[in-house]
């Protein structure tokens, strides 16, 4: 799901600025073979139309925002407008309308493809939602279609979402319950392939680190897999069993030889030597500087066209998040934290070459230049009006184009 701002500033819903305390989400179905949300979009961001939702969603995720969540919308045609936010789904330019939600097929696979990418984009959106707003998707009363509504009472008569949905097998009951799997499904934990052991990292190692920008503290390194270890380990046997019997080419044989010669008793001896922390020196210059990469290509995707300054807190942000208990604790794990950098998910990330300026302003970043006040999160100013961002964060300066919080 991409979340695209789109307010309707212009639409008169809009500027009535009525609030509403949200207690449910009511999903329509926009009730024309029209797929595209800017169609919608350019014909209702005006004055004189007496309709206006929070909004739309297309078969690929997009989710085009038209009003803030917590606007009264123009949408149910009763009192579901005092405590619904209503959603609608586009619909495929593959069905005819034949007279009120009666509707022919003019392409049963393409109409399906559309109809099944708008439900599983909908369940992730009302999944959203209903965290956002700590709405109980099994709720009575919580998640309704339109015709529910006005089963209930609460919105005019209409016949969606049903009258679209129930050619494919799909019902409110099943949407419900897969808003609620969505809502409630854990991350999948990652499993380490071997044990972890804490291990000894020497200061001039954390120093590098740190003057390279991939760490904040030395609990960010604490510990490492055995994996890792055993590379290590196996480069040092390598290299001693060569001396040792030049006929030797397996490791685990070299490693047999080296016991037995009493030349190192465990693998764990090579944890703490010399040789081990040689290796591990050229895996954190070879991490920092993967990481060095990821920083300036988001940085340019962001602020490519701000200031020093502003570039410098782009960086700045990414570094506290990474020092922050709300969000993953690794450079490039922050940066591709789902539904947060945009230019990770629209391309702009990979399409970014990074400029000297950048790079420049990176640095400066790395080596502790900080005006940032713990800034979190940043948003571009135009549309800010009424975001997320303005409701829920405390607002901290302007600089450029973009609006800092936290």
């Amino acid at each position: 799901m991409k979340l695209i701002n789109s307010i309707l500033t212009k639409n008169d819903c809009y500027k009535t600025n009525r609030k509403i305390t949200v207690k449910g989400l009511m999903i329509h179905s926009v009730g024309c073979s029209q797929p595209s949300a800017m169609a919608f979009i350019k014909q209702w961001d005006k004055p004189k139309v007496e309709k206006c939702v929070h909004a739309f969603v297309e078969p690929n995720g997009d989710v085009y925002q038209t009003l803030p969540w917590n606007h009264r919308g123009w949408h149910g045609g009763g009192s579901s407008n005092n405590t619904h936010i209503g959603v609608e789904m586009t619909e495929p330019s593959t069905i005819k309308y034949t007279g009120g939600s009666s509707w022919t097929d003019l392409n049963p696979a393409k109409t399906k493809e559309h109809v099944m990418a708008t439900y599983k984009a909908s369940v992730e959106l009302f999944a959203f939602l209903c965290k956002e707003f700590r709405l109980n998707p099994l709720e009575s009363g919580v998640i309704i279609s339109h015709s529910e509504g006005c089963k209930l009472g609460i919105a005019s008569n209409h016949g969606d979402v049903e009258h679209i949905w129930r050619k494919f097998g799909l019902t409110m009951d099943q949407f419900r319950k897969d808003v609620n799997n969505k809502l409630n499904k854990k991350p999948q934990e990652r499993q380490p392939e071997t044990k972890k052991e804490s291990f000894f990292i020497s200061q001039p190692n954390l120093n590098k680190m740190i003057a390279l920008g991939i760490m904040v503290t030395p609990d960010y390194w604490k510990n490492i897999s055995l994996q890792y270890l055993n590379e290590l380990c196996e480069n040092s046997v390598k290299n001693a069993s060569a001396k040792i019997d030049n006929g030797i080419k397996d490791v685990n044989t070299a490693i047999n030889v080296l016991v037995d010669a009493k030349v190192i008793n465990t693998a764990e001896y090579w944890i703490n030597q010399v040789n081990a922390l040689k290796y591990l020196d050229q895996l954190i210059i070879n991490m920092a500087n993967k990481n060095l990469i990821v920083l300036q290509k988001i940085v340019h995707a962001e602020a490519c066209g701000e200031s020093e300054k502003g570039q410098i807190l782009v960086a700045n942000v990414i570094f506290n998040r990474v020092k922050s208990k709300g969000f993953p604790n690794g450079l490039y794990d922050v940066v591709f934290q789902p539904m947060q950098f945009q230019p990770t998910r629209d391309g702009a990330y990979n399409r970014a070459v990074p400029s000297e300026k950048v790079k420049v302003a990176v640095q400066k970043a790395i080596n502790g230049e900080d005006c940032s006040q713990g800034a979190l999160y940043f948003r571009t100013i135009k549309g800010a009006e009424g975001s997320w961002h303005e409701q829920s964060l405390v607002k901290l300066f302007d600089c450029g184009t973009h609006r800092f919080y936290k």
